[in-house]
Parts: structure tokens; C-alpha cells; sequence
């Protein structure tokens, strides 16, 4: 990719981490190494609207096949959500998202992308069991159950009974379910997600990204997401 279409997603991206709670991949430096001068300069530019992004940008952040949450047939962009299931912070995200999609759900395109970073173990089992689940329309209703069941899982040595379970318990096609957990297309999914994170540039999880622009969203306070969303629709 063009390091020229890249470096501004980068460096906000790392800046986030750094501000805010995230999982860290383990490739960024860790929370106290001072950002660098790159990520240091975009802090102090003046905010700017979020634009369109390059097309290859676009392909990266919200393939044509992307899971949506929302996505009106006239939304005015794009706001993409790269989660991990093990990651404590990606639950707080994952409620914040979700009231996003009640107040702006007629306006934007909700995307969720999996990020499952190396240092959570069970973070792709989770990743397959909700793209299992969003095959028969339960996206948001099994990231909730995984994420509300966190603790219970994350620590776990074999997870697959405890997903076939909350699949179970949302009255899903517990057979479907299974075909496509164990499924290569679901797994290449994931996969696919987090090679497209990569590229990115993405360091954590969660990441939050309006067009071009990657939010620093505090979710203990709805307003950090709201205000640029209200901005950008101009509302």
C-alpha cells in the first residue's frame, strides 16, 4: 500500500492506543513509551472532518462482504469496528457501538471487523463463534452473550462446548452453528479480517474508525463518539 494513504490511519491508530484503554497486539510500543513524533504530530492538529477514504483504503477497512450492523441503503459513510472477543475494553466498545447504531443506524454504515490479537488465546474460537452466529442473522445478539460471559470463557483450556452453548441458548440451528464454527470460509473470514487490520496498520483493539479517521472514543462517555458522529453528519 502506499505509505502516503496509510500514514495518517497509522498514526492516529497508534495515538489511540496510547490515550485511551486497548489490548495492545504486541507489536506497538508498550503504553509507556512515548508515541512517536509522527503519531505526536497528528494530536496536535486541529480536528479534522473525516473524508472519504483512498479505495484502497476502503477495500481494507469494509470488503463488500463485511458484517453490518446497520446499513441503510443512503448512508451518508462509514463507521468500522475492529473488535476482539477476549479483550476487555472491546466489551465496553461493544455497548457504546450498539447505542450508536439506535441514535445513527438510518444514517451510517455500522461495520464490525474481527481483530484477534496474538496475545488472547481464545480470541479466534470467539471471532468463529460469532461469525457462526451472524450466519443465521445473531451477530449482535452472540458478541453481547460473549462478551457478557467474558470471564468465563477467556481462561478456559477448550471453548468450543461453551460457544455451542450460548448458540444453543439464543435458539440458533445448534447443527448450522457447528457446520460453520469448524467451517474453512469462517475461519478465512477471521483470518482475512485481521491480515486487513494488519495492513492498516492497526496495533489493538478495540479500533473505531469514521471514513478515514480513527476515533478516540472514552466509552464511559458516550459524547467522545457522539460529538464527531453529530460533526460529521452535521446534525
Amino acid at each position: 500500500m502506499n505509505r502516503d494513504l496509510r500514514t495518517p490511519l497509522i498514526a492516529m491508530a497508534l495515538l489511540s492506543t496510547f490515550l485511551l484503554g486497548a489490548c495492545s497486539s504486541g507489536a506497538a510500543p508498550d503504553s509507556h513509551t512515548t508515541p512517536s513524533p509522527e503519531a505526536s504530530a497528528e494530536s496536535n492538529d486541529a480536528p479534522r472532518t473525516p473524508a472519504a477514504p483512498s479505495a484502497e483504503v476502503a477495500r481494507l477497512l469494509a470488503p463488500q462482504d463485511a458484517r453490518t450492523i446497520s446499513a441503510p441503503k443512503a448512508a451518508a459513510g462509514a463507521l468500522v469496528l475492529f473488535t476482539d472477543y477476549q479483550c476487555p475494553f472491546c466489551a465496553g466498545m461493544d455497548s457504546v457501538v450498539r447505542r450508536a447504531k439506535d441514535d445513527y443506524g438510518d444514517e451510517l454504515r455500522i461495520i464490525i471487523r474481527n481483530f484477534p490479537l496474538p496475545i488472547h488465546e481464545n480470541a479466534p474460537a470467539a471471532a468463529r463463534a460469532v461469525e457462526a452466529a451472524a450466519e443465521q442473522g445473531a451477530l449482535e445478539k452472540m458478541s453481547e452473550t460473549v462478551f457478557e460471559h467474558q470471564d468465563q470463557w477467556s481462561q478456559d483450556t477448550s471453548v468450543d462446548e461453551q460457544f455451542q452453548a450460548y448458540a444453543r441458548d439464543l435458539g440458533l440451528d445448534t447443527e448450522k452453528y457447528l457446520r460453520d464454527y469448524e467451517s474453512e470460509a469462517i475461519a478465512e473470514r477471521v483470518e482475512r479480517d485481521s491480515q486487513d487490520a494488519m495492513e492498516l496498520g492497526l496495533q489493538g483493539t478495540p479500533t473505531l474508525i469514521l471514513q478515514d479517521t480513527v476515533l478516540a472514543v472514552d466509552v464511559s462517555n458516550y459524547e467522545t463518539l457522539s460529538a464527531p458522529l453529530d460533526d460529521f453528519l452535521n446534525r
